[in-house]
């Protein structure tokens, strides 16, 4: 029998170091003993096979996605709200709005979720993206230009945080000089996502998403008044008949949701895959070699190394899955990057293989109504900043022999934290 202390999830949860680093034989134990398990300790139903995270994912109005981001961010807001007893109500309204990111797509169901979606669809396009691409490359260029001299580089804080917030700042209409508060934004928007702090950090992360908030609230006025050919212009513009327009509030907070996730995933898939790359001499031969095939490489490396390694669900109703009762009220847990390796999907899951059938079928951004509406600027982002890197830089290698990297402490984002590499300019 399974007991507090050895149940396959509690490394994960305690964000221990090593699984953070490698959660994926957890994963693995629960889709062999128990593929929707409940965790005692926290309260959590945990879904680790592909076939079942697609059923709660499909499912909506039974799995709600109003608090994706699970209990700790619940535990945030009750942790702000009680240092905000003595605060105005205009204040504690605001703060609402704030935590909540609008009310907005990410964090709502349909028919709400539906008709934000399809509004943004005609604001976020593949061509608003392929439009910035000539930008993204010569940031990335700029980007190399600051260490490429050196032989070394810590490619973390060089490269691949800077190199989505750049692409993020441009796509949006924001000035690039930007990018050091982009950053600052990014890290509070996402600070409480599977991981603790204590009232005093809860405070001051909340402060600084409340200056994200009035930014982007003016640049929203801003191009009302003087339009542009950016997504913010876009998103201000975008009509769908028969839905009513996107409020101020669902407009900046669906700038949140991109900047805290688009910024923070691709410099994870960046970091990820240039691992993969120095851990295996045939893989970087071959995408140095043939950089036709780095998109499906870089969709294998999604599907290993997922960024996001699962999001959250709130069962609306008493259900069951796999076998498993579920009250209403009960949080869910779908493990994206358990699903990604479940042997009855994919063969040899454990291997790298970018020529493996189904590679599409991987769920690194999700699946369903709430699939990643982003995914396509992560995509370019990771692309080309692989294409500058190895177009700029010869004999790429780890810096330490046997390099063991820390991983961010949160069982929700997958990343390391730090990338120390040599190499030789070309």
């Amino acid at each position: 029998m399974t007991t507090t202390e050895d149940r396959p999830t509690k490394a994960v949860f305690d964000q221990d170091q090593e699984a953070m680093r490698c959660p994926y034989p957890h994963y693995a134990e629960l889709r062999r003993t128990a593929p929707v398990f409940h965790d005692p300790e926290y309260d959590i139903y945990v879904v680790t096979r592909h076939a079942d995270i697609e059923k709660v994912n499909t499912q909506p109005r039974l799995f709600s996605s109003q608090n994706p981001m699970g209990p700790t961010v619940s535990g945030a807001i009750a942790a702000i709200t009680r240092a905000m007893t003595d605060v105005p109500p205009e204040f504690a309204e605001r703060v609402r709005v704030v935590m909540s990111r609008g009310d907005v797509l990410f964090t709502q169901d349909p028919p709400h979720h539906s008709r934000h979606r399809r509004i943004l669809n005609k604001a976020l396009t593949p061509r608003s993206v392929a439009r910035i691409e000539p930008q993204i490359r010569q940031m990335c260029h700029a980007l190399v230009d600051g260490f490429a001299a050196d032989g070394q580089v810590d490619l973390v804080p060089a490269f691949c945080s800077p190199a989505p917030i750049h692409a993020l700042a441009t796509l949006l209409g924001v000035p690039v000089e930007n990018s050091r508060d982009f950053r600052r934004w990014a890290d509070a928007i996402n600070s409480t996502i599977g991981t603790s702090m204590t009232d005093e950090e809860l405070l001051a992360t909340l402060e600084t998403q409340i200056e994200f908030w009035t930014f982007f609230e003016n640049e929203v006025e801003d191009r009302r008044q003087n339009p542009k050919d950016d997504l913010i212009t876009a998103v201000v513009q975008a009509r769908n008949e028969g839905d009513a327009p996107l409020t101020p509030n669902e407009m900046v907070g669906f700038f949140s949701q991109l900047i805290g996730a688009g910024a923070d995933t691709t410099t994870k898939l960046i970091s990820s895959f240039m691992l993969m790359l120095c851990e295996d001499p045939a893989l970087m031969t071959r995408v140095r070699e043939r950089p036709e095939d780095l998109p499906r490489c870089l969709e294998e490396g999604l599907r290993l190394e997922s960024p996001v390694q699962g999001l959250f669900r709130v069962a609306t109703a008493d259900t069951q899955l796999g076998g498993v009762p579920i009250p209403a009220g009960a949080h869910v847990w779908v493990v994206y990057a358990s699903g990604n390796r479940d042997e009855s999907v994919f063969d040899r899951p454990e291997e790298f293989d970018a020529d493996r059938d189904k590679l599409r079928s991987h769920q690194a951004f999700g699946h369903g109504p709430h699939s990643c509406i982003g995914a396509p600027l992560a995509r370019a982002v990771a692309r080309i900043g692989f294409e500058v890197l190895l177009e700029r830089l010869d004999d790429i290698r780890l810096a330490e022999e046997g390099f063991v990297p820390r991983y961010d402490p949160s069982y929700v984002m997958h990343g390391m934290q730090s990338q120390p590499l040599t190499f030789r300019a070309r």
